[in-house]
């Protein structure tokens, strides 16, 4: 026999739909631009010869590694943003999407809309009882 899942959730199992799949197409995007960005640094390196640089090229290498730190930082907070949008899944399939994490009590759909990710209600968030979130 089948056991039953217990939710916790404040959302019916169409809303918990809803936002599954939102999530899904942001991580699908967020990907995407992972995908991207490599392939930006990548092409950016490949460019790149050490042993040879005309002094006409020397402004031009110092915006290169400015990319290239751009890039790596957009990187690292977009792989951010995919582990919170895997977190929220994860609440999804646990039955606690949609409850607040700092005070128990549940999130407002509005809210959710705006940042499907989040933990936080958003009066969590405004009186600094949530970490940051992207």
């Amino acid at each position: 026999m089948e056991s039953l899942k217990v939710s916790n959730s404040p959302l019916d199992k169409r809303s918990l739909d809803y936002f599954k799949k939102i999530l899904l197409a942001k991580r699908k995007n967020a990907e995407e631009q992972i995908r991207l960005t490599t392939e930006n640094i990548n092409i950016l390196q490949d460019e790149d010869d050490p042993d040879y640089m005309p002094a006409s090229d020397v402004q031009e290498a110092g915006t290169d590694t400015q990319s290239d730190t751009m890039n790596y930082q957009l990187l690292e907070r977009t792989r951010k943003y995919i582990k919170q949008i895997d977190d929220a899944l994860d609440r999804i399939e646990n039955g606690t999407y949609g409850i607040c994490q700092a005070t128990g009590k549940p999130i407002s759909k509005a809210r959710l809309e705006a940042v499907p990710h989040t933990r936080f209600s958003i009066w969590a968030k405004n009186s600094g009882l949530a970490d940051d979130e992207i």
